[in-house]
């Protein structure tokens, strides 16, 4: 499968690209790192247009949510195309507010971001069976080095765990899924 991946250098998109190659699957890495920026919609969706599976994880303002409309235009009724879009569990509920009232308005404005692009996601399902759309929330993962000894999930055993969610039930659309950190495994 031909896998596009926004942010592909860092965080959780650097952790799908790696896992997805470990498994066969060929990488369009699309990163400002590489020189690409998501907010060149028309551009960066001519690159995704002959993959497969769109990744959406790179997020600046809105264009995450631009960039999903741009690809789906692409890829609509087309049978064999996904859309993973990659939100967070901080849309489920409101920012609560910090002393200086900095933190919390940048953090509403990312909140509102993510609603937008859940939204357009649930709209576009809405609207045709392909491409699949599925919002994955993730919630306290590690993206970098600075909390890799706090209370977040390793980016690595997310990342694996989603992609084997995936991969190992046939026949099943997920159209949502969230999954954080907990401190101790279910003995089921």
């Amino acid at each position: 499968m031909k896998i596009a991946i926004t942010g592909h250098t860092a965080g959780i998109g650097q952790s799908f690209t790696k896992i997805l190659e470990s498994r066969g699957h060929e990488i369009v890495g699309i990163s400002r790192r590489t020189g690409e920026n998501i907010r060149r919609i028309e551009h960066v969706a001519k690159i995704i247009q002959p993959c497969d599976m769109l990744i959406n994880n790179a997020q600046t303002a809105y264009a995450q949510t631009e960039l999903l409309y741009a690809v789906w235009k692409q890829w609509q009724g087309q049978p064999g195309k996904y859309i993973w879009n990659i939100s967070t569990q901080m849309t489920e509920q409101p920012v609560n507010g910090t002393p200086d009232g900095q933190e919390d308005l940048a953090m509403s404005q990312y909140r509102n971001q993510k609603i937008a692009l859940e939204e357009a996601s649930r709209q576009l399902r809405f609207k045709n069976q392909w491409p699949q759309i599925c919002i994955i929330r993730p919630g306290g993962i590690a993206t970098q080095e600075k909390f890799n000894n706090t209370n977040k999930a390793d980016v690595n055993v997310w990342t694996k765990s989603i992609v084997d969610i995936f991969s190992c039930n046939e026949n099943i659309s997920l159209g949502e899924i969230s999954i954080g950190y907990t401190k101790k495994r279910i003995p089921i």
